[in-house]
């Protein structure tokens, strides 16, 4: 029986002309580039020969060579065109020639001297796979035809220099493949290197920022250290304001306390020139003298009385003010305490902000450090893709 290749649909086939680059999947700064393989078409390396059948004689086949020299078999087949034999010309002639072979060999079946087990291979199989098979027969067959088909039927055959010239042209297209792909390669690692460099460049901007950040957040910190100082000195500045405030109301307290012991000696005194004004009045030319003493008294108390009255309502005026002052005081040293915590966390956000940026800094040192790297490691891979396109042209 035949030797039957069948193809293997798992397999991905091989392409020898150049296919476009497939984009499937396309990220931030990142490409996945598929290639497809070339694929070769065995249409343009088969070629047709004589098919015998199976009461074809030896005889008969010599005279389908002689038709044509060119053709390197003969290929026997069944009603359907399926391939079961293959009879070479050099085998064909070999028996022929003999000094008795015509005798022997003209009128016989060339079913009883043909290869029944050729390699079969189907239209659709893969040109390496072809190769491989060609190329690891046995001696004895090496030199064979490899026999086309499709669906069985025989289209044509494979001589081995066709064979070579597969192999040849899968070469070739597998050299300019691999210098496409090393280019394409080239390029994608100058784009990485591209990208890196605007990367560290990103990086050593950043870290400068962060510097200029970290200095603007350690003066607003120094600044709000100040605020909060001066809060501070305001607050006891305050308070000292508040306490003497209270010694004055005490003060005035003790003022109008006064006040009114004042205007209750006047009023006594007044009194007292009164009763005295009316004892003269009884002493008659006697007591003229000192009623016009006690007058001068009595006179003397009343204004008394009035000064002491003002005295009192000036004081009570004084201790209103003093004391809505005091408030006043008291209101400020709250603001001023409630503005001394915001103070306080800003100058703690201010700090944590600092720590944050701090750490950016040191990420984006990192970053710079490990970009540079990598860009090194990059111009290195171009500079070896370079050195193998110049080789592989």
């Amino acid at each position: 029986m035949p030797m039957l290749l069948e193809v293997k649909p798992d397999q991905p086939h091989v392409v020898l002309h150049n296919e476009e680059l497939i984009t499937s999947e396309m990220k931030q700064s990142e490409e996945t580039v598929v290639a497809e393989e070339p694929v070769i078409h065995l249409h343009d390396y088969y070629r047709q020969v004589p098919v015998a059948g199976v009461h074809t004689t030896c005889g008969e086949a010599a005279t389908m060579m002689n038709q044509d020299q060119e053709h390197p078999c003969i290929v026997l087949c069944d009603e359907q065109m399926k391939p079961t034999g293959l009879l070479m010309r050099e085998t064909l002639y070999r028996m022929l020639n003999g000094r008795f072979a015509a005798d022997l060999f003209y009128r016989k079946p060339v079913i009883q001297v043909v290869n029944t087990s050729p390699v079969i291979a189907d239209i659709h199989m893969e040109a390496s796979t072809i190769i491989d098979i060609a190329l690891g027969r046995n001696e004895q067959h090496f030199y064979d035809c490899l026999l086309v088909t499709d669906q069985g039927r025989l289209l044509g055959v494979l001589t081995m220099r066709d064979v070579m010239s597969l192999s040849r042209r899968l070469q070739q297209a597998s050299s300019a493949e691999r210098v496409r792909t090393v280019s394409e390669s080239r390029q994608e690692i100058s784009r990485i290197n591209d990208a890196v460099t605007k990367l560290v460049h990103a990086a050593n901007q950043t870290v400068y920022e962060a510097r200029e950040i970290m200095a603007l957040s350690k003066q607003g910190e120094e600044s709000l250290k100040h605020v909060d100082a001066s809060y501070n000195r305001v607050h006891q500045h305050m308070e000292s304001q508040g306490q003497h405030a209270d010694h004055m109301l005490n003060s005035i307290k003790t003022g109008s306390g006064m006040a009114q012991s004042i205007r209750s000696l006047a009023d006594q005194s007044g009194l007292l020139a009164l009763n005295a004004s009316i004892e003269a009045a009884h002493a008659g030319e006697y007591g003229r003298g000192f009623q016009i003493v006690a007058g001068e008294i009595r006179a003397l108390a009343k204004q008394t009385r009035e000064v002491a009255g003002n005295m009192s309502s000036l004081l009570e005026n004084i201790g209103g003010l003093t004391l809505q002052t005091v408030e006043l005081v008291k209101a400020s040293g709250a603001e001023i305490d409630d503005s001394s915590v915001h103070v306080t966390a800003g100058g703690a956000t201010f700090r944590q902000l600092n720590s944050a940026v701090r750490d950016l800094s040191r990420i984006a040192e990192e970053i710079a450090m490990e970009g540079g790297k990598a860009g090194e490691v990059a111009e290195h891979i171009r500079t070896k893709l370079d050195e193998m396109v110049s080789n592989g042209e």
